[in-house]
C-alpha cells in the first residue's frame, strides 16, 4: 500500500513539473487576448461616440478643423480657367452650460488664400498675377440644447471681421447679423430609413455696419446644407457644400449653388480621434462675371477634451 501511494505521489509530481510550466503561460496568454480585445473594443466604442458627437456641429466637442480648399474658377472676364488655393483653421470651441444642458458653440474661421488676383484693386488686367495673404475672419457663436440624436437647433449671432492683408482678399467692411441651425441627426446606420441620414442646414446672413467707404457695401448669406447617410457608426457618405448669395447683385448673379459627393470618417492617431472628409463639388448655378466651378475639399479635425466639462 505504502509503495502504491509513493508511486501515485511520484505520478502527480512528474506531471506538475511537465505539463504545469506550459499550462500556466497558455492562461496569461489567454487572459492577456481577452484584455486586448477589450481594450480594442472600448476604443472601438469611443470612437463611435465620437463620431455621433461630431456629427452635431452644436455638440460639446472640441474640434480643431484645419481645411484646404482647391477651387478652379471660370467666367466671362477669364481666358479659360484659374485656380484658387484656401487653407482655413476652424476650431469649434464649446462652452458647456446651464448644468450641462446647454452648449454655447463659438466658432472662429481664419483664413489663408494664394488666389489668382493682382494686388491691385484698380489693375486692368486683374486676373494677371498671383495674391497670397489672410482673408477676412468669420465668427458665430450658437446657444442651442445639448443633445446627441434627434432634432437640433441652434441660433446666436455672426460676424466678418476685415482682417485681409491685402485689399483683393477681403471686402474692408466689419459685418454682422444672424446665424442659426436647424439638423436632424440619426441614431442607426447601414440602412435607407430617415434615422440613418444625417440631414440639417446652417444659415448666416451679414450685412455691413463700418468698413472702407470706398468698398461696396455688403448684404450676403451663406448656407451649408447636410445631406449625410450613415453608412456605418464612423463613416458617412454624403454632401456638405456651402451655397453663398449676394443679395446686392440681380437675377441668378446672386446665387453660387454647388453640390457635391465625399465621405467622412474616423481614425486615431495616439488617444487623439481625429475626424476627416473628402468632397467633389461642382458649381450647378454660377454668377457672372468670374465664378467657382469645381472645388474638391479635404479636412482633418482632431477631437480634444473640453477643459469646461
Amino acid at each position: 500500500m505504502q509503495r502504491s501511494t509513493n508511486a501515485l505521489l511520484l505520478f502527480m509530481l512528474g506531471t506538475l513539473l511537465a505539463f504545469g510550466p506550459l499550462s500556466i503561460p497558455a492562461a496569461v496568454a489567454e487572459e492577456e487576448m481577452d484584455l486586448a480585445k477589450a481594450v480594442a473594443e472600448a476604443e472601438e466604442m469611443d470612437l463611435a461616440k465620437a463620431a455621433q458627437k461630431t456629427n452635431n456641429p452644436v455638440s460639446d466637442a472640441w474640434l480643431l478643423i484645419t481645411q484646404y480648399d482647391y477651387t478652379t474658377l471660370r467666367g466671362d472676364a477669364i481666358d479659360g480657367s484659374e485656380t484658387r488655393h484656401r487653407l482655413s483653421f476652424q476650431p469649434v470651441l464649446s462652452v458647456p452650460i446651464f448644468d450641462g444642458d446647454w452648449n454655447l458653440v463659438n466658432r472662429p474661421v481664419f483664413q489663408f488664400f494664394d488666389a489668382p488676383l493682382d494686388d491691385d484693386l484698380d489693375s486692368t488686367d486683374p486676373f494677371g498675377d498671383s495674391t497670397q495673404g489672410m482673408g477676412d475672419t468669420i465668427f458665430f457663436s450658437l446657444l442651442a440644447p445639448n443633445r446627441e440624436d434627434g432634432f437640433i437647433w441652434g441660433v446666436g449671432p455672426t460676424f466678418i471681421f476685415p482682417t485681409a492683408t491685402e485689399d483683393v482678399l477681403g471686402q474692408e467692411k466689419w459685418q454682422a447679423g444672424p446665424a442659426a441651425l436647424a439638423l436632424r441627426l440619426g441614431n442607426q446606420h447601414g440602412g435607407w430609413g430617415l434615422d440613418h441620414f444625417n440631414i440639417g442646414l446652417l444659415a448666416q446672413h451679414w450685412w455691413d455696419f463700418a468698413g472702407d467707404d470706398d468698398r461696396p457695401y455688403t448684404n450676403q448669406s451663406d448656407i451649408q446644407y447636410f445631406i449625410n447617410w450613415r453608412m456605418n457608426e464612423t463613416q458617412l457618405v454624403g454632401m456638405t457644400p456651402n451655397i453663398q448669395i449676394d443679395w446686392t447683385k440681380d437675377g441668378s448673379d446672386r446665387f453660387s449653388v454647388p453640390v457635391g459627393l465625399g465621405t467622412i470618417g474616423f481614425f486615431r492617431v495616439g488617444k487623439i480621434p481625429v475626424r476627416w472628409g473628402v468632397e467633389l463639388q461642382y458649381y450647378v448655378m454660377q454668377p457672372d462675371p468670374v465664378a467657382p466651378d469645381w472645388n474638391l475639399k479635404i479636412f482633418f479635425a482632431p477631437v480634444i477634451a473640453n477643459p469646461f466639462k
